[in-house]
């Protein structure tokens, strides 16, 4: 890794199904490099379903293009049979299983309850991610640091793995650690596991679910390994409009989108706020007043989609095979009353090609904005 070079982080935050997105936009950025060169940036942060598109394209640091492609590709063959076991018999099957383990003697370990099987995202991940290839982007000098959040549901701490350079050292902060680790698969399907939704994954002797609870500073992995300017892909869709609102009573649909969007959205903007006061103060301060301190100006760029997703959720709902949705309904999900809670769940062909079309447009509307971050 050139030492002129800036270390720039890609910070891809959480949201199921909705992860899509951030492909359509990085497929553009590898639209405007070479078809052989080396990814522009050397640290990868990613939570839940980020995580998976940071390790994916961490492990391809040395052809950004490459890696891209990849990633593309996987999505734009994604469904939700690939994700979670979504045939009827599997549906029962897992239900009975998680209900008779309630029923067992107190000395018998259970497994950790999870509404849906996510067995079928273990296997792909097993088949399309080469976790052994981030050692050799590391020892190449094309990749700095990759990480991976999860919550530890014992500590109710924020947990960053993280895989990096040697002079990056671990971190404890306020509820927040980082942990030298080799990531894989579990890191990933911990990360990801959203709440009731799927079940916990076990590392070590703790378990894990998904990284965006307790995740109070999204952005801290990326200072603690160094990153002079962070690009973030979010994807949260802003407050809706009032012509946007239902004024009935909130139903389980309701409930349960809402409480997603507190689990992805709610911190991020208030670390922007807190780095922007950061920088304020460093520019503010003598180079060797902000060598004393500790303290850089990180350049941030904050990406986020110019489209609600919950209309195309409405849209392509009954593409969601008709167990699930049966299983939703009878828990009182319906997307017509809500779809917020179907945006994150909605693993379908034409509702994921839409979202990395909107990611493709956004990301080419703000060309230059790009640019300016990853090249000047």
């Amino acid at each position: 890794m050139s030492k002129n070079k800036p270390k720039i982080a890609l910070v891809l935050t959480g949201g199921g199904a909705r992860a899509a997105y951030q492909v359509g936009v990085l497929s553009a950025i590898a639209h405007w490099y070479p078809r052989v060169h080396t990814s522009p940036f050397t640290i990868y942060c990613g939570t839940s379903a980020g995580a998976i598109n940071a390790v994916s394209l961490a492990s391809y640091a040395s052809c950004f293009r490459l890696g891209v492609k990849k990633l593309s590709w996987l999505w734009h063959r994604l469904n939700t049979s690939r994700v979670l076991a979504s045939q009827p018999s599997a549906l029962v099957g897992h239900l009975l299983s998680q209900t008779g383990q309630r029923f067992q003697s107190h000395y018998q370990p259970t497994q950790p309850f999870g509404l849906l099987n996510n067995r079928p995202l273990r296997e792909l991940l097993n088949q399309t991610i080469s976790f052994n290839k981030l050692n050799y982007q590391l020892l190449a000098g094309h990749l700095n640091g990759l990480s991976v959040t999860a919550s530890n549901y014992q500590t109710g701490q924020s947990v960053s793995f993280f895989q990096g350079a040697s002079h990056i050292k671990p971190w404890e902060r306020a509820r927040a650690v980082g942990k030298r680790s080799q990531i894989s698969t579990e890191h990933l399907l911990a990360s990801s596991a959203i709440p009731f939704v799927f079940p916990a994954s076990r590392i070590g002797h703790e378990f894990y679910g998904d990284g965006a609870i307790h995740q109070i500073s999204p952005l801290r992995p990326a200072v603690k390994m160094d990153a002079e300017r962070i690009l973030i892909l979010d994807l949260t869709t802003g407050i809706r409009r009032p012509e946007q609102i239902k004024h009935t009573a909130p139903g389980l649909a309701m409930l349960g989108g809402h409480l997603m969007n507190a689990i992805f959205a709610d911190t991020l903007s208030a670390d922007l706020e807190h780095l922007q006061r950061l920088n304020q103060v460093a520019s503010a301060l003598s180079p060797d007043q902000k060598e004393r301190l500790g303290l850089r100006h990180i350049d941030v760029l904050h990406l986020r989609p110019s489209e609600p997703f919950e209309p195309m959720a409405n849209r392509y709902y009954s593409h969601m095979p008709l167990a699930l949705r049966s299983l939703l309904k009878l828990l009182g999900i319906n997307a017509s009353q809500d779809a917020t809670f179907a945006s994150y769940l909605l693993f379908e062909a034409a509702y994921l090609r839409q979202l990395i079309d909107i990611g493709y447009r956004d990301a080419h509307n703000h060309q230059s904005e790009i640019l300016s971050l990853l090249t000047d």
